[in-house]
Formats: structure tokens, C-alpha cells, sequence
């Protein structure tokens, strides 16, 4: 085949034109940091990207759930480990007024105290957290405990979805707390049934072991209360490092390796000018020069 002058200028043409749109796209890797701009640049990656990119979104949700739940459980620990304080104090209290020393006004005067102390319980149920009641589950805005009487609220589990087809129950309802029944009372009747005793200057020794099996039950909820702590901090750990993963996967599908496109970019100029001295010698040829 006989190669023309236009054939070989042709060619050269279109060689100049790959190496300059090569050195553009490595230029513009370099410059944004990012292996492609549209999706028709590199159909393959970035279809990976958008799976990764979802699939990271679903991990922040989860992440998001995770510290929520954590922060949840913290404040309905606080609040049990607030309960409990109160039935030792109110423990305490019965065990003094039990003493065969102890007077029928002195029995009134711990009464005082007493009823105090109920009052607290009811503060205590009645806790908030992000302007909701802890306690009362679904019922966020229904107080567990009104006028010293417990409310039936929150007995519906609310379960924080942490990971695919995994919850975790992060109600602690005043039913279960609150409402546990000893002797067939719950805990504000067994505390009131206490301060009536000491009021009609009875001893209130029987009582005793009643606050000591509500005392009791309080622990084991807020056992619970831990053990789905412990959960979610289990949980919180696997999705960083699963966040971590999928984020490094991500850079590798679409961030620009910068160390190679400075490689690339520096022999495509070489490669453009090699091409640039050669186009320079066969331009200059002329008739004449096929004539010699």
C-alpha cells in the first residue's frame, strides 16, 4: 500500500489528539481527585461506587440508631440507678422505724420522709429525655405517673433496627419497672402502704422485705437495661469498622491514585513530546525532498 504525505499527517493528527485528550483526563484526575467526572466515563467503577455509596448510607443510618439507643439506655440507667438510691434511702428508713426504740412520732416523722421519697419516684418515672418520657415508651408524651398513680404506658416494645434483620428493644417501661407487683402492690402502693403504716405509728418491719424484692427487681431491669447497652456498644464497634471498610473500598473505586497519574501524566508529555519533534521532521519534508 502506498503511504501518502496526507496518510501520514492524518495519523499523526489523530495520535496527537489520543495523547492530548490522555494528558486532559490525567490532568483532570489529578486537579478533582476523583478517577472520572460522569458515569459514561467509566460505566463499571462507577456503578461499584454507587453500591458502596449505598451501602454507607445504610451503615450511617445504622450508626445513627446504634448512638441513639446507646444514649437512650444511658438515661434510663441514670434514672434506675436514681430509683434505686431512693428504695435504699426508703430501706433505711424502715429498718430505723422498725427499732423498738423508735417512738410513734418518730414512726410519723419518718412518714414525712417517707412520702417524700415517693414523691421523688414519681420525679424519677417521670423522667425526659429529648422532651420524652423514657418510660413510657410509644407514649412519649404521656407522663408514666400522674398524681402519685402509675399510668399503663410504654408496655410496646421499640426495637432500633442496628444492622440487616438486627434490633435491639430500647423501651424500659414503666410497667416494667414501676408497676412490679409484690404482695399486690406495685411500687408506689408498697411505698404508700409503708407511709400509712408509719403514720397510724405501727411498726413497719413487715414491710421490709417487700422493699427489698421491689429494690430487687429494679437491679434486674437495669441489668437489662446493661446487657442491651453492651449490645449496642458491640454493635457500634462492628458497623465503624465496617464504615472504615466500605469507606476505603469507595476511595479505591473512585479516588485518583495520585502518585500513578503523575506517572501516567509525565509519560503521556514525554510520549507528546517525542511526537511533537518527530511530526516536526516529517513536516518539514517537501516535493523536493522526494525528488532528491
Amino acid at each position: 500500500m502506498r503511504v501518502t504525505a496526507q496518510m501520514v499527517t492524518r495519523q499523526f493528527n489523530q495520535n496527537m489528539n489520543k495523547n492530548n485528550q490522555a494528558i486532559y483526563s490525567l490532568q483532570q484526575q489529578i486537579s478533582s481527585g476523583r478517577k472520572y467526572e460522569k458515569i459514561s466515563d467509566n460505566p463499571l467503577e462507577a456503578m461499584k461506587g454507587l453500591s458502596q455509596r449505598t451501602s454507607l448510607a445504610q451503615i450511617e443510618q445504622y450508626q445513627k440508631n446504634v448512638q441513639d439507643g446507646m444514649d437512650r439506655m444511658t438515661a434510663a440507667d441514670d434514672a434506675l440507678g436514681n430509683v434505686t438510691n431512693v428504695l435504699q434511702r426508703i430501706r433505711e428508713l424502715t429498718v430505723q422505724a422498725s427499732n423498738e426504740t423508735s417512738s410513734e412520732s418518730d414512726k410519723k416523722v419518718v412518714a414525712i420522709e417517707i412520702r417524700a421519697l415517693k414523691e421523688q419516684l414519681g420525679t424519677i418515672a417521670n423522667t425526659t429525655f429529648n422532651g420524652n418520657y423514657i418510660f413510657s415508651g410509644m407514649d412519649q408524651n404521656t407522663a408514666p405517673v400522674k398524681d402519685g398513680v402509675l399510668q399503663n404506658v410504654g408496655q410496646s416494645a421499640m426495637n432500633w433496627e442496628i444492622g440487616k434483620g438486627v434490633s435491639v428493644n430500647v423501651n424500659v417501661s414503666a410497667g416494667s419497672v414501676f408497676g412490679y407487683q409484690v404482695d399486690g402492690n406495685n411500687l408506689f402502693e408498697t411505698v404508700e402502704a409503708l407511709a400509712q403504716t408509719l403514720e397510724g405509728g405501727q411498726n413497719p418491719g413487715d414491710l421490709l422485705a417487700s422493699i427489698d424484692q421491689q429494690m430487687d427487681h429494679v437491679l434486674t431491669q437495669q441489668s437489662i437495661v446493661g446487657a442491651n447497652t453492651n449490645l449496642l456498644e458491640m454493635a457500634a464497634n462492628k458497623l465503624d469498622q465496617s464504615n472504615f471498610l466500605h469507606t476505603k473500598m469507595l476511595s479505591k473505586t473512585e479516588d485518583t491514585d495520585i502518585a500513578k497519574a503523575y506517572m501516567e501524566l509525565s509519560t503521556q508529555q514525554t510520549t507528546l513530546q517525542a511526537s511533537l519533534a518527530s511530526g516536526a521532521r516529517i513536516m518539514q519534508q517537501t516535493l523536493i525532498d522526494f525528488l532528491k
